[in-house]
């Protein structure tokens, strides 16, 4: 299993951040950024919360990263970084995002009746 301090480091990187970014996003000395990354202290649930406050990911998401919460299957992650994104957007904007969500579902749908309907080709005899 992955360390919480490559975890972080790896974050950070897909994202071009530095740590000091971090430090400053998450409200968070540099000091406490630099020993949490060396792996040399413990990261309380405050500091977890900022962290994830700072990189806009569920705080779920970094307590998993810590080690605090029990994996979750990607699909799970990927559905509570939806909730989290859309919890920060206006009301309007939360509708327009469920509804762009029974767009796509309905899609999907008729995808698979047509695939079912499509008579299955038969194999070439030799």
């Amino acid at each position: 299993m992955e360390s919480f301090s490559d975890w972080l480091l790896n974050v950070l990187k897909q994202r071009n951040m530095s740590q000091s970014d971090l430090a400053r996003l998450a409200k968070i000395g540099t000091g406490t950024i630099s020993n949490i990354m060396s792996g040399n202290r413990k990261v309380g649930k405050n500091t977890l919360q900022a962290i994830a406050h700072a990189l806009k990911l569920p705080p779920e998401t970094v307590f998993r990263a810590a080690g605090i919460l029990p994996q979750q299957p990607p699909e799970t992650e990927i559905a509570e970084q939806i909730i989290h994104l859309t919890k920060e957007l206006p009301a309007q904007e939360q509708s327009d995002i469920l509804e762009f969500v029974k767009l796509r579902h309905r899609i999907a749908e008729e995808r698979q009746k047509n695939e079912a309907k499509q008579p299955r080709s038969k194999p070439a005899i030799p």
